[in-house]
């Protein structure tokens, strides 16, 4: 009887064991994980840099408007998956993308040069926007 019990105790402490290395490996792998919105940002990021390039004076506006496009669909997307996360940086930067696109609209017509002026600060709000919002994920997207 004594054996049965010592053999009942040793096989009692190894499913503890691996119950135990389970639990550790899943809040190492759920540790390890990043979230779903990491890709979505980096591509939001993209986008907002080629915003920050795009040479309206030589280029015109319709290149400001099809790099906007780019960075509002990509906005919409992180949006979608992290807005919950970090709802006054997406507010913010939805604000400045929107003024963005009133700026392209007021600056129709004009020459390239005097409209590449007139949309300069707009696209600075949004680069400052994305920026704000960068560093609000850094730490949960590495």
């Amino acid at each position: 009887m004594r054996s049965a019990q010592r053999a009942g105790r040793r096989n009692g402490g190894l499913l503890a064991a691996a119950v135990l290395g389970l639990a550790l490996s899943g809040l190492a792998a759920g540790c390890s994980s990043t979230p779903a919105y990491c890709t979505d940002a980096s591509q939001l990021k993209t986008s907002v840099q080629d915003l920050g390039n795009t040479d309206v004076a030589q280029n015109g506006l319709s290149s400001l408007q099809a790099a906007l496009s780019k960075v509002q669909a990509d906005a919409k997307t992180f949006a979608a998956d992290a807005k919950s996360a970090f709802p006054s940086q997406t507010t913010a930067l939805n604000t400045a993308l929107s003024g963005l696109q009133t700026a392209i609209t007021s600056a129709k017509g004009q020459p390239p040069v005097t409209a590449a002026t007139a949309v300069a600060s707009s696209v600075a709000q949004v680069k400052n926007s994305a920026s704000n919002l960068q560093n609000a994920i850094s730490n949960n997207c590495q």
